[in-house]
């Protein structure tokens, strides 16, 4: 079952709010605490969108994925997890997960291009069973970024971000 839990600029965020997210997006940010699934947010928010929502707050830094939720965390922060543990990247904050890097795939594709353009990329993305599939479509995703003015300027930072978070 897919968790996120707040990162430190998450919890900065809610303190604070000094990165300025949207009502909708601050309001999901709340939520995550670690224990309730993509699932249980989506009937607490009411809202279809909520799994892409938590990929856009994931690819910003604000929750990072949790793993296993039925076990609540462990003495000092560290959780039990029933399959294996993502693999934590240096210095990044971040876990390589195959769900977030899909989500941040198909989420950069949908900023870019909108949420009706590039469907058969966006379906081939999300039909991805591992880490190596995902990896296959990574030039075309690069292709469709750079596509736009902006998406060629952010290109190299898109995908620094995403290669923070893919699978081996």
């Amino acid at each position: 079952m897919e968790t996120y839990a707040k990162t430190p600029k998450g919890q900065d965020e809610i303190a604070h709010r000094t990165h300025g997210l949207g009502l909708r997006a601050r309001r999901l940010l709340i939520l995550v605490d670690g224990q309730r699934s993509v699932e249980d947010l989506r009937g607490l928010t009411g809202d279809a969108g909520t799994a892409d929502a938590l990929g856009e707050l994931a690819a910003e830094g604000f929750i990072a994925p949790r793993g296993d939720a039925s076990r609540p965390g462990e003495a000092g922060g560290r959780e039990t997890h029933t399959s294996p543990a993502p693999v934590a990247r240096a210095n990044t904050g971040h876990a390589a997960s195959l769900p977030l890097a899909r989500d941040f795939m198909i989420n950069t594709l949908r900023t870019f291009h909108g949420p009706y353009a590039k469907l058969d990329l966006v379906k081939r993305i999300h039909a991805t069973q591992s880490g190596g599939e995902l990896r296959r479509l990574i030039m075309e995703w690069q292709q469709s970024i750079a596509e736009s003015r902006l998406g060629r300027k952010r290109a190299d930072e898109l995908l620094a971000r995403l290669e923070e978070v893919m699978p081996g």
